[in-house]
Protein backbone atom coordinates (compact mmCIF):
# COMPACT_ATOMS: atom_id res chain seq x y z
CA UNK A 1 0.00 0.00 0.00
CA UNK A 2 1.77 3.42 -1.08
CA UNK A 3 0.92 5.03 2.29
CA UNK A 4 1.78 2.75 4.30
CA UNK A 5 5.34 2.79 2.46
CA UNK A 6 5.01 6.50 3.24
CA UNK A 7 4.63 6.46 6.70
CA UNK A 8 7.62 3.88 6.88
CA UNK A 9 9.92 5.51 4.74
CA UNK A 10 9.49 9.16 6.85
CA UNK A 11 9.73 7.19 9.75
CA UNK A 12 12.77 5.20 8.72
CA UNK A 13 14.00 8.51 8.12
CA UNK A 14 13.90 10.16 10.86
CA UNK A 15 16.68 10.03 13.87
CA UNK A 16 14.39 10.79 16.19
CA UNK A 17 10.00 10.27 17.05
CA UNK A 18 7.73 11.82 19.17
CA UNK A 19 4.89 9.90 19.57
CA UNK A 20 1.95 10.99 20.70
CA UNK A 21 -1.61 10.17 20.72
CA UNK A 22 -4.57 11.69 22.00
CA UNK A 23 -6.62 13.48 24.96
CA UNK A 24 -8.49 11.04 27.11
CA UNK A 25 -6.37 7.69 26.12
CA UNK A 26 -7.48 4.52 26.08
CA UNK A 27 -5.95 0.98 25.52
CA UNK A 28 -5.82 1.68 21.75
CA UNK A 29 -3.68 5.23 22.49
CA UNK A 30 -1.79 4.09 25.12
CA UNK A 31 -0.47 0.73 23.41
CA UNK A 32 0.47 1.97 19.86
CA UNK A 33 1.94 4.63 21.33
CA UNK A 34 4.25 2.63 23.82
CA UNK A 35 4.91 -0.13 20.97
CA UNK A 36 6.23 2.31 18.05
CA UNK A 37 8.54 4.00 21.29
CA UNK A 38 9.90 0.74 22.16
CA UNK A 39 10.20 -0.80 18.33
CA UNK A 40 11.92 2.71 17.08
CA UNK A 41 14.03 2.67 20.12
CA UNK A 42 15.44 -0.84 19.63
CA UNK A 43 15.90 0.60 15.74
CA UNK A 44 18.58 3.12 17.26
CA UNK A 45 15.86 6.24 17.32
CA UNK A 46 15.61 8.72 20.65
CA UNK A 47 11.64 8.36 20.63
CA UNK A 48 9.27 9.63 23.54
CA UNK A 49 6.26 8.94 24.53
CA UNK A 50 3.41 11.14 25.10
CA UNK A 51 -0.08 12.10 26.19
CA UNK A 52 -1.72 15.35 27.30
CA UNK A 53 -3.62 13.72 29.91
CA UNK A 54 -2.94 10.94 32.28
CA UNK A 55 -2.60 6.67 31.76
CA UNK A 56 -5.46 5.40 33.05
CA UNK A 57 -5.21 3.06 35.86
CA UNK A 58 -6.35 -0.32 34.15
CA UNK A 59 -3.71 0.62 31.92
CA UNK A 60 -0.69 0.96 34.22
CA UNK A 61 0.42 -2.37 33.72
CA UNK A 62 1.84 -2.03 30.26
CA UNK A 63 5.27 -2.52 29.87
CA UNK A 64 7.26 0.81 29.22
CA UNK A 65 4.17 3.18 30.76
CA UNK A 66 6.88 5.27 32.70
CA UNK A 67 7.55 6.49 29.71
CA UNK A 68 4.60 8.54 29.21
CA UNK A 69 5.60 12.55 29.64
CA UNK A 70 2.70 14.95 29.86
CA UNK A 71 4.69 17.86 27.90
CA UNK A 72 6.95 17.63 24.67
CA UNK A 73 10.41 18.88 26.21
CA UNK A 74 11.45 22.05 24.00
CA UNK A 75 14.77 21.93 24.44
CA UNK A 76 15.71 18.60 22.84
CA UNK A 77 13.19 18.73 19.43
CA UNK A 78 12.22 15.84 17.53
CA UNK A 79 13.00 15.29 14.07
CA UNK A 80 9.35 13.55 13.81
CA UNK A 81 5.86 13.70 15.19
CA UNK A 82 4.04 10.41 14.80
CA UNK A 83 0.02 10.95 15.33
CA UNK A 84 -1.56 7.78 16.54
CA UNK A 85 -5.57 7.30 16.58
CA UNK A 86 -6.11 10.93 16.45
CA UNK A 87 -8.67 12.12 13.82
CA UNK A 88 -7.11 16.06 13.97
CA UNK A 89 -4.42 18.28 15.34
CA UNK A 90 -6.35 20.05 18.19
CA UNK A 91 -7.38 15.98 19.96
CA UNK A 92 -3.42 15.99 21.29
CA UNK A 93 -4.03 18.79 23.47
CA UNK A 94 -1.60 20.95 22.13
CA UNK A 95 2.05 18.62 22.47
CA UNK A 96 2.85 19.64 18.30
CA UNK A 97 2.39 23.88 19.12
CA UNK A 98 6.58 24.21 19.77
CA UNK A 99 7.34 21.50 17.02
CA UNK A 100 10.48 22.72 15.18
CA UNK A 101 9.39 23.92 11.09
CA UNK A 102 10.88 21.56 10.03
CA UNK A 103 9.63 18.78 11.59
CA UNK A 104 7.39 16.21 9.94
CA UNK A 105 3.79 15.11 11.07
CA UNK A 106 3.24 11.50 10.36
CA UNK A 107 -0.62 10.80 11.31
CA UNK A 108 -1.44 7.13 11.59
CA UNK A 109 -5.04 6.56 12.05
CA UNK A 110 -8.39 4.88 11.34
CA UNK A 111 -10.75 6.96 12.38
CA UNK A 112 -13.15 7.48 9.02
CA UNK A 113 -12.90 11.36 9.88
CA UNK A 114 -9.60 12.02 9.98
CA UNK A 115 -9.01 15.42 8.83
CA UNK A 116 -5.57 14.63 6.98
CA UNK A 117 -3.69 17.10 9.26
CA UNK A 118 -0.07 15.22 8.51
CA UNK A 119 2.76 16.21 6.36
CA UNK A 120 2.43 11.96 5.47
CA UNK A 121 -1.13 10.13 6.00
CA UNK A 122 -1.92 6.46 6.07
CA UNK A 123 -5.37 6.52 7.53
CA UNK A 124 -7.26 3.42 7.48
CA UNK A 125 -10.91 3.08 8.44
CA UNK A 126 -11.40 -0.26 8.00
CA UNK A 127 -8.03 -1.23 10.64
CA UNK A 128 -9.85 -2.44 14.09
CA UNK A 129 -7.49 -0.46 15.74
CA UNK A 130 -4.31 1.82 15.65
CA UNK A 131 -2.29 -1.14 17.38
CA UNK A 132 -3.06 -3.47 13.89
CA UNK A 133 -1.65 -0.44 11.78
CA UNK A 134 1.62 -0.01 14.66
CA UNK A 135 1.82 -3.91 13.78
CA UNK A 136 1.71 -3.31 10.26
CA UNK A 137 4.01 -0.50 9.31
CA UNK A 138 6.33 -2.54 12.26
CA UNK A 139 6.45 -4.98 9.48
CA UNK A 140 6.99 -2.75 6.58
CA UNK A 141 9.78 -1.47 8.51
CA UNK A 142 11.18 -5.04 8.83
CA UNK A 143 11.86 -4.46 12.81
CA UNK A 144 11.27 -7.04 14.99
CA UNK A 145 8.36 -7.95 17.23
CA UNK A 146 10.16 -8.08 20.60
CA UNK A 147 7.63 -9.36 23.61
CA UNK A 148 7.26 -6.00 25.13
CA UNK A 149 6.41 -4.31 22.02
CA UNK A 150 3.88 -7.73 21.04
CA UNK A 151 2.71 -7.30 24.51
CA UNK A 152 1.73 -3.39 24.05
CA UNK A 153 0.06 -3.61 20.28
CA UNK A 154 -2.15 -6.99 21.59
CA UNK A 155 -3.81 -5.12 24.63
CA UNK A 156 -4.61 -1.98 21.87
CA UNK A 157 -6.32 -4.68 19.48
CA UNK A 158 -7.76 -5.95 22.62
CA UNK A 159 -9.09 -2.76 23.93
CA UNK A 160 -10.26 -1.13 20.70
CA UNK A 161 -12.47 -4.17 19.54
CA UNK A 162 -14.10 -4.23 22.76
CA UNK A 163 -12.11 -8.19 23.48
CA UNK A 164 -12.83 -8.95 20.41
CA UNK A 165 -16.54 -8.33 20.35
CA UNK A 166 -17.72 -5.37 18.76
CA UNK A 167 -18.07 -5.17 14.97
CA UNK A 168 -14.37 -3.85 14.01
CA UNK A 169 -13.34 -6.92 14.67
CA UNK A 170 -12.14 -8.60 11.47
CA UNK A 171 -10.25 -11.50 10.09
CA UNK A 172 -7.19 -9.74 9.90
CA UNK A 173 -7.42 -7.99 13.41
CA UNK A 174 -7.79 -11.92 14.69
CA UNK A 175 -4.73 -12.49 12.54
CA UNK A 176 -2.42 -10.10 13.91
CA UNK A 177 -4.16 -10.82 17.58
CA UNK A 178 -2.05 -14.52 16.70
CA UNK A 179 0.63 -13.50 15.48
CA UNK A 180 1.40 -10.98 18.78
CA UNK A 181 0.81 -13.81 20.71
CA UNK A 182 3.52 -15.71 18.89
CA UNK A 183 5.79 -13.27 19.12
CA UNK A 184 5.46 -12.81 22.84
CA UNK A 185 2.32 -11.70 23.84
CA UNK A 186 0.25 -13.12 27.20
CA UNK A 187 -3.59 -12.90 26.73
CA UNK A 188 -3.96 -13.83 30.18
CA UNK A 189 -1.64 -11.73 32.10
CA UNK A 190 -2.65 -8.40 29.48
CA UNK A 191 -6.56 -9.12 30.33
CA UNK A 192 -6.25 -9.80 33.36
CA UNK A 193 -4.01 -6.61 33.86
CA UNK A 194 -7.07 -4.09 32.36
CA UNK A 195 -9.29 -5.99 34.74
CA UNK A 196 -8.05 -6.72 37.79
CA UNK A 197 -5.97 -3.36 39.19
CA UNK A 198 -9.03 -1.79 40.05
CA UNK A 199 -9.21 0.86 43.05
CA UNK A 200 -11.62 0.44 44.89
CA UNK A 201 -12.66 4.12 44.68
CA UNK A 202 -13.29 3.41 41.61
CA UNK A 203 -16.22 1.21 42.38
CA UNK A 204 -17.73 3.71 45.06
CA UNK A 205 -17.54 6.25 41.71
CA UNK A 206 -19.16 3.70 39.84
CA UNK A 207 -22.13 2.75 42.07
CA UNK A 208 -22.95 6.05 42.85
CA UNK A 209 -23.21 6.72 38.60
CA UNK A 210 -24.99 3.65 37.94
CA UNK A 211 -27.56 4.92 40.84
CA UNK A 212 -28.41 7.26 38.38
CA UNK A 213 -28.74 5.16 35.39
CA UNK A 214 -31.86 6.00 33.37
CA UNK A 215 -33.01 4.23 30.01
CA UNK A 216 -35.51 5.89 27.83
CA UNK A 217 -36.59 5.92 24.24
CA UNK A 218 -38.43 3.05 24.24
CA UNK A 219 -35.46 1.36 26.31
CA UNK A 220 -33.11 1.83 23.28
CA UNK A 221 -31.35 5.09 24.80
CA UNK A 222 -29.35 4.46 28.07
CA UNK A 223 -27.14 6.89 29.82
CA UNK A 224 -25.37 7.54 32.86
CA UNK A 225 -24.05 10.99 34.50
CA UNK A 226 -20.53 11.44 36.22
CA UNK A 227 -20.35 14.91 37.82
CA UNK A 228 -17.41 17.26 38.83
CA UNK A 229 -18.81 16.60 42.79
CA UNK A 230 -19.31 12.92 42.21
CA UNK A 231 -15.78 12.59 41.68
CA UNK A 232 -14.59 14.47 44.69
CA UNK A 233 -16.64 12.55 46.65
CA UNK A 234 -14.71 9.09 45.80
CA UNK A 235 -11.51 11.24 45.33
CA UNK A 236 -10.58 9.68 41.78
CA UNK A 237 -10.04 11.42 38.88
CA UNK A 238 -12.00 11.11 35.25
CA UNK A 239 -9.21 8.49 33.64
CA UNK A 240 -11.15 5.49 35.98
CA UNK A 241 -14.27 6.05 34.53
CA UNK A 242 -13.46 5.52 30.76
CA UNK A 243 -14.99 1.88 31.27
CA UNK A 244 -18.20 2.99 32.48
CA UNK A 245 -20.14 3.38 29.06
CA UNK A 246 -19.68 -0.01 29.04
CA UNK A 247 -22.34 -0.93 31.57
CA UNK A 248 -25.48 0.86 29.99
CA UNK A 249 -24.41 -0.35 26.28
CA UNK A 250 -24.87 -3.85 27.79
CA UNK A 251 -28.56 -3.48 28.71
CA UNK A 252 -30.98 -5.69 26.95
CA UNK A 253 -32.60 -3.80 24.18
CA UNK A 254 -30.48 -0.84 24.38
CA UNK A 255 -29.37 -0.01 20.99
CA UNK A 256 -27.10 3.84 22.05
CA UNK A 257 -25.25 4.49 25.58
CA UNK A 258 -24.27 7.53 26.35
CA UNK A 259 -22.07 8.92 29.59
CA UNK A 260 -21.77 12.55 30.37
CA UNK A 261 -18.78 13.05 32.20
CA UNK A 262 -18.65 16.75 33.95
CA UNK A 263 -15.22 18.32 33.28
CA UNK A 264 -16.43 21.91 34.89
CA UNK A 265 -19.25 23.84 34.99
CA UNK A 266 -19.37 24.87 31.30
CA UNK A 267 -17.61 21.78 29.75
CA UNK A 268 -19.09 18.00 29.31
CA UNK A 269 -17.60 15.09 27.54
CA UNK A 270 -19.31 12.93 25.88
CA UNK A 271 -18.82 9.21 25.17
CA UNK A 272 -21.19 7.51 22.70
CA UNK A 273 -21.62 3.53 22.52
CA UNK A 274 -24.12 1.44 19.97
CA UNK A 275 -24.72 -1.94 18.89
CA UNK A 276 -25.34 -2.37 14.85
CA UNK A 277 -26.21 0.41 12.72
CA UNK A 278 -26.86 2.94 14.48
CA UNK A 279 -24.15 5.53 13.85
CA UNK A 280 -22.58 7.28 17.17
CA UNK A 281 -20.16 9.00 14.55
CA UNK A 282 -22.56 11.09 12.72
CA UNK A 283 -24.24 11.92 16.43
CA UNK A 284 -21.07 12.91 17.81
CA UNK A 285 -19.97 14.94 14.34
CA UNK A 286 -23.62 17.25 15.23
CA UNK A 287 -22.14 18.68 18.18
CA UNK A 288 -18.13 18.72 16.45
CA UNK A 289 -17.40 15.60 17.62
CA UNK A 290 -16.33 12.12 15.80
CA UNK A 291 -15.49 8.36 16.06
CA UNK A 292 -16.52 5.03 14.91
CA UNK A 293 -19.54 4.16 13.81
CA UNK A 294 -20.25 2.14 17.40
CA UNK A 295 -17.90 3.79 19.45
CA UNK A 296 -17.75 8.00 18.96
CA UNK A 297 -17.55 10.97 21.54
CA UNK A 298 -17.64 15.12 21.54
CA UNK A 299 -17.29 17.54 23.87
CA UNK A 300 -19.90 20.43 25.05
CA UNK A 301 -19.17 23.80 26.30
CA UNK A 302 -21.92 23.91 28.28
CA UNK A 303 -23.76 23.07 31.67
CA UNK A 304 -24.08 19.16 32.21
CA UNK A 305 -27.94 19.66 32.30
CA UNK A 306 -27.67 21.53 29.01
CA UNK A 307 -25.35 18.84 27.59
CA UNK A 308 -27.98 16.28 28.31
CA UNK A 309 -30.75 17.71 26.80
CA UNK A 310 -28.93 18.71 23.70
CA UNK A 311 -27.51 15.18 23.13
CA UNK A 312 -30.65 13.30 24.76
CA UNK A 313 -32.90 14.47 22.17
CA UNK A 314 -30.27 14.19 19.09
CA UNK A 315 -30.16 10.25 20.65
CA UNK A 316 -34.15 9.53 21.19
CA UNK A 317 -35.11 11.25 17.46
CA UNK A 318 -33.06 8.79 16.03
CA UNK A 319 -36.01 6.80 16.72
CA UNK A 320 -39.05 9.59 16.33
Amino acid sequence: MYDLAQAAAALGAAPSVAVVSHVNPEGDAIGSVLAAVLALRGAGKRTGAFNADPTPPGLQHLPGVAEFRREVPQDRPYACYLVLDTADLPRTGGLLDGRPRDAVVLNVDHHPGNTRFGDVNWVEPGASSAGEMVYRLLREMALPILPDVAANLYAAILTDTGGFRYGNTTAESLRVAAELVTAGAVPETIAEGLVANRDPREWRLLSEVLAGLTVTAGGRVAWIEVTVAARQRAGVGLEVTEDFIQYPRNLAGVRLAVAFKEISADEVRVSLRSHGEVDVARLAGAFGGGGHRNAAGCTIRDGLAAAKAQVLAAAEALWA
